[in-house]
């Protein structure tokens, strides 16, 4: 591939996962590439793009308190006094502040950081874990340059506590263009999996987890499923309530499938009517972007991001948070009339070549390499 003659600076990448990598930043460090910048990665895994110098497989823990993290944070730390990077940008919340941390204890030269944020764990008001998480991110803003949120809330929580002197909404990190499947591949798919005769097929995609909710489609799914014995449930994903909820599915037999970790989620949704999350918190949501790009409607959790997205009655439906009631109500007024072949529509400045200028505006403004459309004055039109 032929490069572009000006030559880039460096640029440290951090996320806790290498799949986060994979899955959202290829266009942005093939881009970098391609003007000449050195970038590395830091993540728990090697994200194995041809992009990048080196990737660099430091441990994550999710745990509050963990040895691995203190120890990823010197190692970080380490990483800056002797590369002495140009620009740092770190992804979502445990990256985010390990980050901030290894920032202040490489005391100098202090990189250009930018801090990504795909969705606060706090709220307005809430209990005592809910300001912890606040105060945690109040405690090192200092550190950060330039702050990219994803969702009104999340910019307003932003400006609310004063969390970086320069922040943006930026619509997610851009959704590539996606080809609809072939129809002999969806038809093969289907086989496989044993759609070719059912009624309605919904398909959840995340990690198993509490924040994900996915209890809570199972339970209103079970009793959902008698009076509409042909719709299908699919879960694509992994994690640590997998098996709790394999053992809250039993009873529900074919009519739930459980499919791991998927690369091939848009033929998977392709082959699926409706995108169903019961999330409890999202940025925004990448997995229900690309349903909606793929003309796919949306059941979701009334949530920020999935509110950002979803207009309720037209490309989806949204629901209470944690309001079973609610759910099975709005899942069942799906599946009894014709609405579950409504289309999902996504506009257009969700997609990459929208978004890729405005998010590089922000990583490099006040660099040597500082280009313009930062996307602020988009965001000043949204809010007039």
């Amino acid at each position: 591939m032929e490069r572009h003659n000006a030559q880039g600076g460096k640029m440290l990448m951090c996320a806790s996962r290498s799949s986060h990598i994979r899955q959202f930043h290829e266009p942005y460090l093939r881009w970098l590439f391609e003007r000449g910048w050195k970038v590395d990665t830091v993540s728990q895994g090697r994200p194995g793009m041809r992009w990048t110098r080196q990737e660099l497989d430091f441990s994550f823990s999710k745990k509050e308190i963990s040895l691995k993290n203190i120890q990823t944070i010197f190692k970080v730390s380490k990483l800056l006094r002797q590369e002495r990077y140009d620009v740092v940008v770190a992804h979502a919340t445990l990256a985010g502040f390990l980050t901030r941390l290894a920032v202040v204890l490489a005391t100098s030269p202090k990189p250009r950081l930018a801090l990504v944020c795909h969705g606060y764990l706090f709220r307005e008001g809430g209990g005592w874990k809910n300001q912890v998480y606040r105060l945690c991110e109040k405690a090192f803003s200092g550190q950060v340059d330039c702050l990219l949120t994803m969702n009104r809330e999340d910019e307003f929580l932003a400006h609310r506590y004063g969390l970086c002197r320069e922040i943006f909404r930026i619509p997610g990190m851009g959704v590539c263009p996606l080809p609809y499947p072939k129809a002999e591949e969806i038809q093969r798919t289907k086989q496989r999996l044993g759609l070719e005769n059912t009624g309605p097929v919904f398909l959840c995609v995340g990690e198993f987890s509490r924040r994900k909710n996915q209890a809570l489609l199972l339970d209103a799914f079970a009793q959902i499923s008698p009076h509409f014995p042909g719709a299908r449930l699919l879960f694509a994903g992994e994690g640590e309530l997998l098996e709790a909820c394999r053992q809250q599915a039993r009873s529900l037999g074919d009519s739930v499938q459980f499919l791991g970790q998927r690369s091939d989620i848009p033929l998977l949704l392709s082959c699926c009517d409706w995108l169903v999350t019961a999330s409890r918190s999202e940025g925004l949501p990448f997995s229900v972007m690309e349903a909606l790009a793929l003309g796919k409607p949306v059941l979701a959790s009334n949530v920020k991001g999935h509110q950002d997205l979803i207009r309720h009655g037209e490309n989806g439906r949204l629901f209470p948070l944690d309001d079973r009631l609610a759910l099975i109500s709005c899942w069942e007024s799906i599946l009894r009339g014709p609405d579950w072949r409504e289309k999902g529509i996504l506009p257009e400045k969700y997609q990459i070549h929208q978004v890729l200028p405005q998010v590089m505006a922000c990583y490099l403004a006040g660099t040597p390499w500082e280009i313009g459309g930062s996307g602020h004055e988009e965001n000043q039109k949204e809010k007039n």
